[in-house]
């Protein structure tokens, strides 16, 4: 019983396209960093799209395209701006990831994904850890506060554990080799 349910679990799971898109939907939902702003000016939790964000001036709930805003318009600019540039790839990157799942659960399942999926969620998680790096420094800390990136390494993990279970997936068939030999 007990082998039956470990098979189960390693080799289905994750081969299943829903489970694959709830997952991935999920990470909309994981906080991918907590900060301080400079001297314990504000403090926030940063999740994909919106963050939440404490301060002397008030309690906010600022979405990306507010970020954007700011940035598009000048008002942001220099290192901040260029994390929230960064940050804003990561959101589309991750949400096109999302939608390639989508597609292939719900649209056209002989459509493959391809390592795409997996890869861009990897790299949406990389593009997030280079924006913190960008905004507080290489050790996430610095003059315009600190960063705990907790989602960070779980999107990245999650995308290379979906990547790992779905390998045999990407890769050609014997039949694709023999009609590409021709």
């Amino acid at each position: 019983m007990a082998g039956t349910l470990n098979n189960f679990t390693d080799e289905t799971i994750l081969k299943n396209p829903k489970i694959s898109l709830l997952l991935q939907v999920l990470t909309l939902a994981l906080p991918i960093n907590i900060y301080v702003v400079g001297d314990w000016l504000g403090t926030g939790v940063q999740w994909v799209l919106f963050r939440y964000q404490r301060t002397y001036l008030g309690i906010s709930l600022i979405p990306i395209t507010r970020d954007l805003e700011y940035v598009l318009s000048g008002i942001m600019a220099g290192r901040s701006g260029t994390a929230l540039l960064l940050w804003c790839g990561g959101a589309i990157i991750l949400t096109t990831a999302i939608l390639l799942t989508f597609y292939w659960c719900y649209i056209d399942s002989e459509f493959s994904i391809g390592p795409y999926a997996p890869l861009l969620t990897i790299l949406s998680g990389i593009l997030f850890g280079i924006s913190c790096i960008e905004q507080y420094g290489i050790f996430f800390a610095g003059p315009a506060g600190f960063t705990i990136p907790i989602g960070i390494p779980l999107l990245i993990g999650l995308g290379w554990w979906i990547y790992q279970k779905n390998t045999d997936q990407f890769l050609p068939t014997k039949d694709y080799e023999k009609d590409n030999d021709d």
